[in-house]
């Protein structure tokens, strides 16, 4: 339930959640555990969002930028975790993190290797 993409939904639709918790706890769908985790998620989400935009309108633009990158990845990973479950997501970002480990050492003896190359010819 706790999920990055909770903060995808709009602010006028925050109503019909705590509606849709208060229901499915009635109903016996969600735990009174969960229903308060959802709900302060919620309230938590309403209260600090003036923060956020404070925050956000002091950090530098790379900074802003480097921020909104890491959010849509996370959107990314929560799609795909939507769609495919916990662990292959997990195993997912661990093959895609091998790759990128690999892609910097090799960009690290990229010019090593062309050093080299001159050096034989």
């Amino acid at each position: 339930m706790n999920s990055v993409l909770w903060s995808l939904l709009q602010v006028s639709a925050l109503p019909l959640v705590i509606i849709g918790v208060a229901l499915a706890l009635i109903v016996g769908i969600v735990k009174p555990r969960g229903a308060m985790t959802i709900l302060g998620g919620v309230i938590l989400t309403i209260l600090l969002t003036p923060f956020f935009n404070a925050v956000f309108d002091l950090l530098p633009w790379w900074l802003c930028l480097l921020l909104t990158v890491a959010f849509f990845m996370s959107i990314l990973r929560a799609g795909v975790q939507l769609l495919l479950g916990p662990r292959a997501t997990d195993h997912m970002v661990g093959a895609l993190a091998t790759d990128v480990v690999r892609m910097c050492i090799r960009a690290l003896f990229f010019p090593l290797r062309i050093l080299a190359r001159m050096i034989t010819r």
